[in-house]
Order: structure tokens, then C-alpha cells, then sequence
């Protein structure tokens, strides 16, 4: 009986799978499983990409924001008239005082970004921006935040609207202490204190800042945007020596320098140090910048400007001043420039253009001749490698926190 019950059963199985319905089923079950599995992973993959999508998006979005950062904070400290401390301007150490610690803006949607600042004096000064841009709050998967980070230096842009048209023109403090005489407009950017016997025998005399007078001759004026020297400019140029008509021009002094002979200068002269001139000097053309002062021996000692049209007018710039003293000369359409102060001593006729952080006048000069005569032809020049100060970019990355 077993024997038959158990071959009963091998017939039934084999009949099964040699039957065309049985095979049918089966393969419509292993159909039904295969779709229902891609359908799953398809389903996994679709919403994956979404996630990743919508990641990848905001995450993008995040660092446009804190590119946005970025570019309103230097905006802000170089061109912004709310911001009173200009390129000077820093966060306040309060660790509460959030807008002072941060440049930042919420746009009130889950968007927002936030500028640190951190302050290299160096030289070079260099500030460090680290920018936060974040997006969060939109929806199941958008939440992304970038950082980037940039250094600023601080350089020199060209401004074409900069023109050298004052006789005198001081950032900072304009002292008056002998008989002055001047031809042309005479302003301070901030004290002007006069006690002498001040004449104006052509143009205006004028400050934006605390006026001591006794003459009744100096009015109030508002700010005069004053010219920078980019020195970068001018240290390359003087290394780039060349010939030219048998004259050598361009020359840079890693050294202190005294002219004590008379001598012709062409081209662009960079000295790195001091400079004093104790004879006849003529620039045909020429430029001397020193990175100290420069200095007039006491006695007869004269500077020739000999300028074509297309020259460039500077004549002498000191960063530290520059002081004159004794009998001087300086003639020609040439500009005098210090980022100190300028310090008039002496019987000194001056023909040209004086720009200075401060000035010191003690009188002098010959009767009837001005001590600083401005040269009209200064009035519409554009002069290469001045400009005003801002904050350039030297670096950028993107860090991560």
C-alpha cells in the first residue's frame, strides 16, 4: 500500500510541472515579483533623486547667499555713505551687540547670511570675511548651509573724476603760522587754524572742519575727496630701467639718498628710505618717491620741473613728509605729496600743487610772489597710479565648518 501511495505522489508532482497551466501560474507569480520589485526600487530611486534634488539646490542657493555676503560687505565698507568709518570700518568687540559683530541680513523666509570680520594690521593690513549663507525651514528635505571665506587688501583703484585743482590740499590739519601768500584754492579736509597774515591773491581758502581765523577770509566747505598714490605702481615702474634718447630712465635705491650735487633725473625714481636734496635738481619728466621723507638742506637749493604734456606731474612724494627750509625753489607743473605732513620753512616759492595728510606753513617767500602758485595746467590731468583706496580681493575658498 505505501509503495503504491508514494508513486501516487511522484505522478502528481511530475504532473504538475509537465503541466502548460501549472507552468503558466508559476511564471506569472515570478512576472508579478519582478515588477512589484523594480516598481519598489524605482519608487526608492525617484525619491532619492528628489532628496538629492532639493539638497543640491538649496545647498547651491546657501552659497550664492553667502557670495551675496560677501559682496554687500565690501560694498558696505567701500562705497556705502551709511558706513561713517569708511575703509577703517570694523565690528564693535561686543559680543551682544550682533549687528556690530556681524554683517548680516535675514530676508525672512529661511534665507539669510552672516559676514565675520577679522583684522591683520600687518603691514599689509588684511581683513578676513568668512560669509554664512544658509537656507533651512522650506519643505522635508531643504536645508542647506556654505561657507566662504575671502582676504581683502587694501590697493589703490583708479578714479578718472580725480583731479588735482587746489593749490593746497591737506586730509587732515592746515596750520598757517607766518605772512602766507597763495594763488590758487586752498582747503583742509579738517582744522584750519590761521595766525598769520594770511593773502589770497587768486582763488578760495576753505576747511570742512573747525576753522580758527582772524582774517575772516576762510569759509566752510565740504569734504574734497583726496588722491592716493598706489605705490605698488610706481616701485614696479621704477624697476623696469631703460634707455631712452641716451638718457637712463627709472631707477630704484634699496638705500637712503642725497642728491648734493646738480643732477638730471628721468623717469620713475623709488627710493626705498629717506631722501635730501641739497642742490640744484631739475626732473625732466621724472618722479622721486621715497618711502621716508624728504628733506631741503638748509641754503640755495632748487627743483626744475620740466614736464612735457603727456607726462606724469608728480614731482616729489614722501610716505613720512616733507620739509623745506632755508632759500627754495620748486617750479614747474609738478604735484608734491606726502602721506604725513608737508612743513614750509624758510623763503620757498612753490609753482605746482601741494598735497599732504597735514600742512605746516611758517611764512616766507619772496614779496609779492605767492609761496604756492597752482599751475592751471594740473586743472584736467588724470594722473596714472593715484586713485582712491578700497578693498580688493587677494583670496577666495570655500571652507568648510
Amino acid at each position: 500500500m505505501n509503495k503504491i501511495n508514494i508513486k501516487n505522489k511522484k505522478i502528481k508532482i511530475k504532473s504538475i510541472f509537465t503541466n502548460q497551466k501549472g507552468m503558466a501560474l508559476l511564471a506569472t507569480l515570478i512576472f508579478t515579483f519582478v515588477l512589484v520589485s523594480l516598481g519598489a526600487a524605482l519608487l526608492t530611486m525617484t525619491n532619492n533623486d528628489t532628496k538629492l534634488s532639493s539638497l543640491q539646490r538649496e545647498s547651491t542657493r546657501a552659497f550664492y547667499l553667502a557670495e551675496t555676503g560677501i559682496e554687500e560687505a565690501i560694498w558696505y565698507m567701500n562705497s556705502s555713505e551709511e558706513n561713517t568709518d569708511g575703509l577703517d570700518y570694523m565690528p564693535d568687540d561686543d559680543p551682544e551687540d550682533e549687528v556690530d559683530k556681524y554683517f548680516e541680513k535675514d530676508f525672512g523666509n529661511g534665507e539669510s547670511y552672516q559676514v565675520a570680520f577679522e583684522y591683520d594690521s600687518g603691514p599689509p593690513e588684511i581683513k578676513t570675511l568668512t560669509s554664512k549663507g544658509t537656507i533651512e525651514g522650506q519643505g522635508k528635505y531643504d536645508k542647506g548651509t556654505r561657507w566662504i571665506e575671502v582676504k581683502l587688501k587694501k590697493e589703490i583703484a583708479k578714479a578718472t573724476h580725480l583731479h588735482y585743482d587746489h593749490a593746497v590740499l591737506t586730509d587732515g590739519k592746515l596750520e598757517l603760522l607766518g605772512n602766507i601768500s597763495f594763488h590758487g584754492n586752498v582747503h583742509s579736509n579738517s582744522e584750519l587754524i590761521n595766525k598769520g597774515a594770511l593773502t589770497m591773491q587768486f582763488g578760495s581758502i576753505s576747511a570742512t572742519g573747525n576753522i580758527e581765523d582772524h582774517t575772516g577770509l576762510i569759509i566752510s566747505q565740504p569734504y574734497q575727496e583726496f588722491p592716493r598714490i598706489a605705490w605698488d605702481y610706481y616701485e614696479s615702474k621704477s624697476k623696469k630701467q631703460e634707455t631712452i634718447d641716451g638718457h637712463i630712465y627709472n631707477n630704484y635705491y634699496s638705500n637712503d639718498v642725497t642728491f648734493s650735487s646738480p643732477e638730471t633725473l628721468y623717469g620713475i625714481h623709488f627710493v626705498n628710505g629717506n631722501v635730501t636734496i641739497s642742490d640744484e635738481l631739475i626732473l625732466h619728466n621724472a618722479t622721486i618717491l621715497a618711502t621716508g621723507y624728504i628733506e631741503f638742506d638748509k641754503g640755495n637749493t632748487a627743483v626744475r620741473v620740466e614736464n612735457s604734456a603727456s607726462s606724469n606731474p608728480l614731482a616729489l612724494v614722501a610716505k613720512e613728509y616733507i620739509k623745506t627750509q632755508g632759500n627754495q625753489e620748486i617750479t614747474g607743473d609738478g604735484i608734491i605729496q606726502t602721506e604725513g605732513y608737508f612743513d614750509l620753512r624758510g623763503t620757498v616759492n612753490i609753482k605746482g600743487a601741494i598735497y599732504a595728510e597735514d600742512g605746516i606753513f611758517h611764512g616766507g617767500g619772496d614779496p609779492g610772489i605767492a609761496n604756492v602758485y597752482y599751475d592751471t595746467d594740473l586743472l584736467d590731468k588724470v594722473v596714472p597710479g593715484t586713485g582712491i583706496p578700497v578693498w580688493v580681493k587677494i583670496s577666495w575658498q570655500e571652507v568648510y565648518n
